[in-house]
């Protein structure tokens, strides 16, 4: 019986131990989404990007946006976008 509750006791430590591990796990780089594609167009201060599978996102720019490369209509960019639909940082990564 001692032996029995032992194992159990252990087996609830690792339990624990590996629930707090994944809670405190990094959802990703930065932890915001990506929206990925080409830039279709510059409405104001919003860009508008076709993803891969045609839907056109748009997401917010101002003086607040990191800027990495030239990024103009036409361009393959990745956007780092906070739950709001604000681009925190906007990259060319066509080549």
């Amino acid at each position: 019986m001692k032996r029995l509750l032992s194992v159990l006791i252990i087996l609830c430590v690792f339990g624990l131990t590996s629930v707090a591990f994944v809670q405190s796990a990094p959802t990703s780089k930065g932890g915001s989404p990506i929206v990925q594609g080409i830039l279709m167009e510059i409405d104001g201060p919003f860009y508008v990007i076709m993803d891969s599978t045609g839907k056109e996102q748009r997401v917010h720019v101002d003086k607040s946006t990191l800027i990495i490369g030239k990024v103009q209509p036409g361009s393959q960019v990745k956007a780092e976008v906070t739950k709001d639909g604000h681009a925190s940082a906007v990259k060319n990564v066509g080549s």
